[in-house]
C-alpha cells in the first residue's frame, strides 16, 4: 500500500483511504439530514414473521435553564466503571449546583444496572425511572 509522508515527516493515510473515509462521512451526514427531514423511522426484521414496531419522529424535551433545585437521576447499565463515572458526575454536580438532588438508580433498584435485552425490559426500566419523577436523567456506560 502506498505510504505518504507530509513535509513534517509524519505518516499520512493513502489517498484512497482518505477518499473512502470522506465518502463514508458524506453518506452518514446525508443519512442524518434525510432522517431529520422525514422523521426517524426504523424497521428491523427480528425474524421471518415478526417486525419490531416502527419508531416515529422523536420530540426532545426542552433543557432546563438551570439545575438548581432539580432532581437528577443517574442511570448506569452495569458496564465496568460506569458507576464510578456517574458517581463522580454526581459529586461534581453537588459541588457546583445549589440544592441539586442526585439519585443513583442502581442503588435504589439493583435490577436497573443492566443492559436492556428486549423492548419489554427497556419499557420496565423506563417505567422504574419515571416513577421517581426526576427532572433530568443522565445515563452512561463505560469499559
Amino acid at each position: 500500500m502506498e505510504e505518504l509522508r507530509s513535509s513534517d515527516g509524519l505518516n499520512k493515510e493513502p489517498r484512497g483511504m482518505r477518499e473512502k473515509k470522506r465518502i463514508g462521512l458524506i453518506f452518514f451526514m446525508l443519512l442524518l439530514v434525510v432522517s431529520m427531514v422525514e422523521g426517524t423511522s426504523v424497521y428491523v426484521k427480528a425474524s421471518e414473521d415478526k417486525k419490531v414496531p416502527k419508531v416515529g419522529p422523536l420530540k426532545l424535551n426542552p433543557h432546563p435553564a438551570t439545575l438548581e433545585g432539580k432532581t437528577v437521576l443517574l442511570r448506569w447499565n452495569g458496564k465496568y466503571n460506569g458507576d464510578k463515572y456517574l458517581s463522580r458526575v454526581g459529586e461534581l454536580m453537588t459541588q457546583q449546583v445549589k440544592n441539586v438532588k442526585i439519585i443513583k438508580m442502581w442503588e435504589i433498584d439493583k435490577s436497573t444496572a443492566a443492559i436492556s435485552k428486549s423492548a419489554e425490559m427497556s419499557e420496565q426500566l423506563a417505567a422504574s425511572i419515571a416513577k421517581l419523577k426526576s427532572d433530568l436523567v443522565i445515563a452512561a456506560q463505560a469499559d
